[in-house]
């Protein structure tokens, strides 16, 4: 269609009225688009503010203990009294009892007791009492206890698990 504005000045004015009154029906159809984009908008920074926020927390670590069983102490027990027969071992039901009555095998006493951890794959030992002379009827004498210990990690954003 040609628009001649000199002869056609009604044809003009017709069709400008005419989309006039579909320029509110589009102005609220451009209102509910932007409304809906704006919540798209917000809703995106929302859940990155969330991410960056769990990405700045740190891991969490922690320590479990648990003590072993009285099996446990048997068996190793069993084992450091092979290394040397002249150091007595003996499994209590929480510890084992390592001893030595003669001061001249002091060498096969500290040989017993260095050795418990490194037969240990999974059992850290730790000594709650060590005397190394002189000690209650004995020449040397150390009570160790055994633990069992696994390290727990919680990841930066990761609240359930």
């Amino acid at each position: 269609m040609k628009l001649d504005l000199k002869n056609n000045s009604t044809l003009w004015i017709t069709e400008a009225s005419r989309l006039m009154g579909l320029a509110p029906v589009f102005a609220m159809m451009c209102a509910v688009v932007m409304v809906i984009l704006a919540a798209f908008s917000v809703n995106d920074f929302l859940r990155t503010n969330e991410i960056e926020r769990k990405s700045q927390e740190l891991p969490e670590f922690t320590l479990k203990r648990v003590p072993v069983g009285k099996v446990v102490y048997e068996d190793y027990a069993r084992v450091l009294a092979r290394l040397s027969p002249d150091v007595r071992v003996v499994a209590n039901r929480d510890s084992i009892k390592i001893d030595i009555a003669d001061p001249s095998k002091y060498a096969e006493f500290m040989y017993v007791l260095n050795s418990i951890q490194g037969i240990s794959k999974d059992v850290v030992w730790h000594a709650e009492e060590i005397c190394l002379a002189g000690c209650a009827g004995q020449a040397s004498l150390a009570t160790v206890k055994g633990m069992t210990e696994k390290v727990e990690v919680k990841l930066r954003g990761h609240g359930d698990e």
